[in-house]
């Protein structure tokens, strides 16, 4: 007998206060687990388009490195801010507006990532009733997704898992309309960034695949699909973009080969599923596979810069020196090298669940259930990519623990080959954890000087000291730039902060900070008419042989007259004079 599904309210309930628990352990925390420079950055970019306007214009004011930093970022995830802080500005001062504005919207999101989530999960589910102890066991599982839902997070992440979801509530559905809001999602999240690209070409390969043997909808959803993303990039595009930055070549950021190879892949797809109904799977598969090839073709001959990748364009210094030290870069052993086990923890729950699901994946694979096998190689290749790059940490849970309900049941009800597996998972993921805990040296706790360039030491900012000071450019660490950054009187400039189209400008920065030769040291500053840096207590072991270093102890270096000076954890600024600068 098939048990009576759980009603939605009841379901709801438990999604939202399991998460509302979670992200309230996370507002306890000091500093939020997630919060981050991207926050601080994405902050100004709002507060400025509220003072400046400008909607197509993302150059970021207050930095010239030299020349202006031009946000890759998108307006979509500014848009809600903006709304809700004009709203709330008839009633509130405009800072305390925009403040209440940053913590509003993250509510909104997670009701947005519930309702999804659980339409989805209900899709696959089939038959399966879903109970609020599944629900609840899920999502108590997720806090690497939920804590970007706390108030405050503004980076775009939230936005994106709930950009996900609704792809995979699309292909739940498969249906034409459900192939409508697939492709809907696909380029909303190419608009928002292009982190999720690799898992988005995985999932419109198996629609595709999922046509080309005759899956039953698979048709309607790929006309479906096809027809949303033709529709969504062209005004997509022209919405957040504008016409100039659509024939732009960005290859970090959604532009001109973006959306070159969605208009292509739809425009190969469309023609296909509308008029290969009846054609055989070879020529189905033939006429795909020469429509990509040609499609591919063409993207590298008319964006040969963007086969590099998006961050092709960083200096070799910069890259050694700063991006390749940043934790989203390395593999899930950096976790184990800083100790941080929860990550661990919860990534190899997220296994266990994936590997357990896999005999209720040969079933669908003999039912040919293509929405099931879609968004579970979804999950399974975000989980694989979070094992190369932890950045993809915080969305494999989202999608992987779908299937949680189905495993529960099948262990529950002895399912053939159900206990087998989750047992055989479990024991496995264990092993490896341990394993990799005993074979992973942890890192010592050894602060190189490298270590003070990016750490936030003077986050509080006195601006009045620099209001005396005549208009100029400033060369200062990224780290405490991006501080300096809304606190800068008229005319002056910074040179860079953490952000890897600031890459000139933190070249400069490593000239002039770390090089030991004098020549590069003065080329670097040339174009610059101060100079800061965080006062701070270097640990001792670190050699006094580099200008930053002298100057953080609170030295002097020729060259540089001091405008002002303060306590550990403020700036020192200095006028550079560079007829004496050594």
């Amino acid at each position: 007998m098939i048990p009576v599904r759980s009603a939605w309210p009841q379901l709801l309930a438990a999604a939202l206060a399991t998460a509302v628990l979670l992200v309230g352990f996370d507002i306890l925390y000091d500093r939020f687990f997630y919060r981050d420079i991207d926050d601080i950055l994405r902050g100004i970019q709002i507060r400025q388009f509220l003072e400046h306007g400008g909607w197509y214009d993302l150059t970021i004011r207050g930095i010239d490195m030299p020349g202006a930093y031009v946000s890759p970022w998108s307006r979509l995830i500014d848009l809600p801010y903006i709304v809700m802080a004009r709203i709330l500005q008839f009633f509130l001062p405009s800072e305390t507006a925009i403040e209440w504005a940053f913590r509003l919207w993250q509510p909104v999101l997670l009701l947005a990532f519930c309702l999804l989530w659980l339409g989805t999960a209900r899709k696959l589910s089939g038959k399966l009733s879903i109970e609020p102890v599944h629900v609840v066991a899920a999502f108590a599982l997720m806090p690497l997704t939920l804590w970007e839902f706390t108030p405050g997070r503004i980076d775009h992440h939230n936005v994106q898992i709930v950009v996900l979801m609704l792809v995979l509530y699309g292909v739940s559905c498969w249906s034409f309309s459900g192939g409508l809001i697939a492709g809907l999602g696909v380029v909303l999240s190419f608009l928002v960034g292009l982190e999720l690209a690799p898992v988005l070409v995985v999932l419109l390969m198996g629609i595709s695949v999922a046509f080309v043997f005759g899956v039953k909808g698979g048709r309607r959803v790929l006309t479906g699909l096809a027809t949303s993303m033709m529709v969504t990039t062209f005004l997509g595009g022209l919405l957040f973009l504008g016409p100039q930055r659509m024939m732009a070549t960005e290859c970090d950021a959604f532009s001109a080969p973006y959306i070159t190879a969605l208009f292509g892949f739809s425009l190969v797809i469309l023609p296909a599923a509308l008029f290969l109904r009846s054609a055989g799977r070879g020529m189905r598969f033939s006429l795909l596979a020469v429509g990509a090839l040609l499609l591919a073709g063409v993207l590298g001959l008319a964006f040969p810069s963007c086969l590099a990748g998006p961050y092709a364009f960083i200096d070799p210094m910069v890259r050694a020196l700063w991006l390749d030290r940043v934790q989203q870069e390395r593999s899930i052993l950096d976790f184990y090298r800083e100790g941080e086990l929860i990550k661990v923890a919860c990534i190899a729950c997220v296994a266990i669940v994936a590997f357990a699901a896999l005999p209720m994946v040969r079933r669908q694979i003999a039912a040919a259930n293509a929405s099931f096998l879609i968004v579970f190689a979804t999950g399974v290749v975000l989980l694989l990519l979070t094992l190369l790059q932890t950045r993809f940490m915080r969305f494999p849970a989202a999608v992987v623990l779908l299937f949680l309900p189905i495993v529960w049941t099948a262990v529950k009800e002895r399912w053939p080959g159900a206990r087998p597996a989750f047992f055989t998972s479990v024991t496995v993921c264990l092993a490896a954890v341990v394993a990799l805990g005993a074979v992973v040296p942890k890192r010592k706790l050894v602060l190189e000087l490298l270590d003070y360039m990016t750490v936030d030491l003077c986050t509080k900012i006195d601006p009045g000291p620099l209001r005396g000071l005549a208009p100029g450019r400033i060369i200062a660490p990224s780290s405490l730039g991006l501080f300096l950054l809304d606190r800068l009187p008229p005319g002056l400039t910074i040179n860079s902060i953490s952000f890897h189209r600031a890459s000139p400008g933190m070249r400069a920065m490593f000239d002039v900070f770390l090089s030991p030769d004098s020549t590069a040291r003065k080329a670097a500053i040339a174009p610059f008419d101060y100079l800061a840096v965080c006062r701070y207590d270097v640990a001792p072991y670190i050699p006094n042989d580099t200008l930053f270093a002298k100057l953080m102890r609170g030295g002097e270096w020729p060259g540089l007259t001091l405008v002002h000076d303060g306590p550990p954890g403020t700036p020192r600024v200095f006028r550079i004079d560079h007829a004496r600068f050594e």
